[in-house]
């Protein structure tokens, strides 16, 4: 047969793929019959020295046989061992990447998603002007409980009581009246419903706020009575927007629950994600076909060794 006739040689025909296989066996030595490293022939030594200590061999091929197991039981060592390490790297990067684990639970990009991923890393929520989710919930009932809207006779404080608690904190601190307070927590959370959409300044929205309640008060809108401390002050406010709060505290508090629950279940998620972590299926097809080969040395080496002794036993 002619050289030009002669199979070609199997294995990697890039340089590539020639320069990841010559590391094989710098990394786990499951394609080199030899011990690769210093750790590993220390190891070849001491498996050696336990057999011979077993089953005392007297011939050669006896001891050779001896070699062979104490060979392929360190080969079969570093490929288990290796086999964990990746597991370990593997569970590792899906404990860094969270995003696997809440996709399976909520997959869409949502305000909902957001806050799911900051309870998820045992972080507050920021929400605004000092809400909790304690505090929307109380709001939210007593929201639904007057009906889930307020008309212009209504006196908010007597409707809604904590809510009303609420409005005169802030309105004292930010030294604001306590519809420019309802007005601002709405526009607030409607900003986090637009996905985060940049605002203004506090003195220009506070512009913006003077000219709504002029062209409210232009177009002829109802006119709502808040009371601050048992005083009536007539302020001119659009009811709209009042409602239009109360509706944006409600649903926030409706994203806020869904938030804590997809928390609570991405964590479950997670946990059975690393529980269930597997190796890609190609290294791990690679890694069982090494493990195979050394198995089948290790039972081949160890029958010819009882077949050896049984003889010379004779």
């Amino acid at each position: 047969m002619s050289a030009s006739a002669k199979k070609p040689k199997g294995g990697p025909k890039t340089a590539r793929g020639k320069q990841a296989s010559s590391q094989n066996s710098l990394v786990h030595g499951a394609t080199s019959n030899n011990v690769v490293n210093a750790e590993q022939r220390d190891l070849v030594e001491r498996y050696e020295h336990e057999l011979t200590a077993f089953y005392k061999p007297e011939s050669p091929l006896e001891k050779l046989q001896i070699q062979r197991i104490a060979l392929c039981k360190a080969k079969l060592d570093a490929l288990y061992e290796l086999e964990l390490v990746k597991l370990q790297i593997a569970r590792a990067d899906l404990e860094g990447n969270p995003k696997l684990a809440l996709d399976r639970v909520h997959p869409n990009e949502d305000l909902t998603r957001s806050f799911a991923q900051t309870l998820g890393k045992g972080r507050p929520l920021s929400l605004p002007m000092n809400l909790t989710p304690e505090l929307l919930e109380t709001f939210s009932e007593e929201i639904k409980n007057a009906g889930g809207k307020l008309d212009q006779d209504d006196d908010l404080r007597a409707q809604l009581p904590r809510l009303g608690e609420f409005i005169d904190a802030a309105a004292e601190r930010l030294k604001i009246s306590g519809y420019s307070v309802i007005v601002r927590l709405g526009s607030s959370i409607q900003e986090l419903f637009n996905d985060g959409e940049k605002g203004h300044s506090d003195l220009t929205k506070l512009l913006y706020l003077g000219l709504e309640v002029m062209e409210s008060k232009a177009r002829g809108d109802e006119v709502y009575v808040i009371k601050e401390n048992s005083k009536q002050v007539q302020e001119d406010v659009d009811t709209k927007k009042i409602n239009d709060s109360l509706s944006a505290i409600t649903k926030l508090n409706s994203i806020v629950f869904r938030a804590q629950e997809v928390s609570k279940e991405f964590d479950r998620m997670q946990d059975l994600l690393l529980r269930s972590v597997t190796l890609g299926g190609e290294e791990s097809d690679r890694l069982l076909r090494y493990q195979t080969t050394w198995e089948r040395r290790l039972s081949s080496a160890i029958g010819e060794l009882l077949a050896l002794q049984a003889k010379n036993s004779r």
